[in-house]
Order: C-alpha cells, then structure tokens, then sequence
C-alpha cells in the first residue's frame, strides 16, 4: 500500500479533528502511523493489541523484550498506568509534562513501565481518540539514527508505513530525556534538550542552607551536608543527588559569584570537602519556595527567609536544633573556621534523621 500522506500545517480545526480520526482508525487496524510530537516523529502502535505491537516491533528490528513508552494524553492516564507517582516523579511530572521528558516508574501491574505526556496537541488528541495510551517510538531502525523530517520519512521507509501525518519538521529534532525514577534513586538513562543537571535540580529534595554572604557558613554546611549524606547512604558525594538528596546554598547579602572566603575552603578541605568551585548567589524566593527545608544559621535570618517567602515559612528554621546561632567566622582566625564548622557537622549530625525522612 503506497504511503499515505496527511498534511496538517496550516489546518483549520476541522482539518485536525478529521485527520485525527482518521490516524486513530488506521491505528486500530493494525496500520503504521507515524505522528508529530515536539521531539521527534514517532510510528504508533496500540499496547491492546498485540497485532499492531507486532507490526512496531517488525518495523523496528527490536528484540521482543525491549519494551515501547507509553505516550499519554493527560496526566490522569499515566496515574492509571503507573503505580502511585513518588516525589521525584511527581515534581517532574509538574514541571516538564507536557513535554520532552520520559519517566520510567513503577508499574500498576509490577515491573516498569515508560511514561510521556508530549506537547503536541494533534498526537494528544489521537491519544485520545483511541481511547487508550499508544506506543510510540522513533522512526529508524533498532540502533540507527532517527529521522527527523517527514520528507526524510517518507523517502526513507516510503514502502513500510502506511500513514504520515506531516506536520513540518519537529521543534526539538531531539529524542526526550528519559529519567528511570526507583526507590531512592534518580538515574538519567538518556539526555535529550534536558540534562542531568536539570532533571536533578527538579526531582531531588532540595535542602537549602542560608547565610549572610554565602561565602563561609551556608557553603560549608552544603558541602559537609552532602559527605554526611553520602556516608549514610553508601555512596561518593557527587553521587547523592542520584540518591535523592540536594543540598545547595544561598545568601541574604550576598554578592553575585564571589568565592568561598579561603578560611571556609580551608577547613573544608582539612575534612576532604571541596569549596574551590563555590559560587556565591543571593537567596531568591523563588529557592525558597522550590526546597523542602531552609536551614539558616541564625534565627534572625529565619526571620528575613520567613518574610520573603511567607508561604514557606513552616519549612524554614535554624541549623542548630536548639534555635541558637551559628557564629560567623568571618575575619576571624583559622581556629574560628575550624570552631564553626564543628558546630554546624555537630547541628547537622543532629538534623540527619530528619533530612533523610524528608519526601523523596
């Protein structure tokens, strides 16, 4: 059968809801359709029907066990593939869907399962009209490149799909990210237009530590928060947002990309913590409202983080458990360096069980 080609740039809404229908009525019978996302085409297949799963799985060249994500048209029917979401899961859920982000979870019936939500409201809306999640996967052969544009679609498998729904190039041109979310841990198996940065600054709990100027106290409570963390849960300190955790800093009065002062740096790397690649910032609301706990080192600037952000005032508090200051050591000798970042690894000792029951 030759390849039928459906053009929707430029279609008024008639246009869309007949070809959607239409794609959805060829998916039911078992036909190859390729539809636009944001990212890249994809040929479609119904998960229902093990026909049309072994029509993808031919085209593809896959082995049978490889499984195909589930591409959704609302949040509501990733909740009924997956079971309950966790927190990583939920907060990039918030974040990126829709859009170009794969997660990979725990699935309602056991084992995995991978999760899309695309920004791209023509293949939401056959989504939609087949009534069930479709798999959808990049058109290329197992292990080859995908292609990106219809007329390279066409001339490349003109004689193995049977509909294209064209709608111009992709915006992204770039597969999703795809993130595997497990029990305690955050793992990117694939980048795509977003990092593992970014993906980790979303879907880790972040503890954020406050100060004055960002360049002695907060930055090495971050530092020693993160070897304390990565000693209980059994891993190297660069690796403990993977885990779940991120621990970050900020200043009330501070000046943008100032280093750690050298007294902080040096007592930090006296206990194998790292400050040379410490950059100050300036506490905005927005790391506020965005961290699970706000650690300060004085009660006065609890009081100042608590007025910025009032709607996150129940999650800010003191470092030390019994509401008295972290005194500064700025200006001050070695011994005081030393003095203070006791006091705060004794406060964070003390906050451990407490950081490690926070939802992640």
């Amino acid at each position: 059968m030759a390849l039928q080609r459906v053009d929707l740039r430029n279609a008024d809404p008639d246009h869309l809801a007949r070809a959607a229908r239409l794609a959805a009525e060829a998916i039911a019978e078992d036909r190859l359709v390729v539809l636009p996302t944001e990212t890249v085409y994809g040929v479609a297949a119904d998960p229902r029907r093990p026909s049309s799963v072994a029509r993808l799985v031919g085209f593809k060249g896959r082995p049978d066990a490889q499984p195909f994500t589930h591409h959704v048209a609302e949040i509501a029917d990733a909740e009924r593939l997956a079971a309950p979401l966790s927190a990583p899961a939920r907060r990039l859920a918030a974040r990126y869907w829709p859009g170009p982000l794969t997660l990979v979870v725990a699935a309602r019936d056991g084992g995995d399962v991978g999760i899309r939500l695309p920004a791209h409201d023509f293949a939401r809306r056959v989504i939609a009209e087949v009534g069930s999640s479709l798999y959808l996967t990049s058109v290329n052969r197992s292990g080859e490149a995908p292609l990106v544009t219809p007329d390279a679609i066409a001339a490349g498998f003109r004689d193995q799909l049977d509909m294209l729904c064209d709608a111009g190039p992709p915006p992204l041109k770039l597969s999703s990210t795809v993130v595997r979310l497990g029990r305690g841990s955050i793992e990117v198996l694939r980048e795509g237009i977003l990092t593992r940065d970014e993906v980790l600054a979303v879907a880790a709990t972040t503890v954020l530590f406050v100060c004055t100027g960002n360049t002695c106290r907060s930055p090495l409570a971050e530092v020693l928060a993160r070897r304390l963390a990565a000693e209980h849960l059994g891993v190297e300190p660069h690796a403990v947002a993977e885990r779940g955790l991120r621990f970050v800093s900020a200043g009330l009065a501070a000046a943008f990309g100032a280093p750690a002062s050298e007294g902080a740096t040096l007592v930090a790397a006296e206990v194998s913590c790292n400050l040379d690649g410490h950059v100050a910032q300036p506490l905005s609301r927005e790391q506020v409202q965005q961290a699970s706990r706000v650690y300060c080192m004085t009660d006065a600037h609890a009081a100042r983080v608590r007025a910025l952000a009032p709607e996150a005032a129940d999650r800010v508090t003191t470092l030390r458990p019994d509401g008295g200051d972290v005194a500064d050591p700025f200006g001050g000798s070695t011994a005081q360096y030393r003095s203070t970042r006791e006091e705060i690894a004794h406060a964070l000792a003390a906050r451990w069980e407490e950081i490690a029951d926070l939802d992640r």
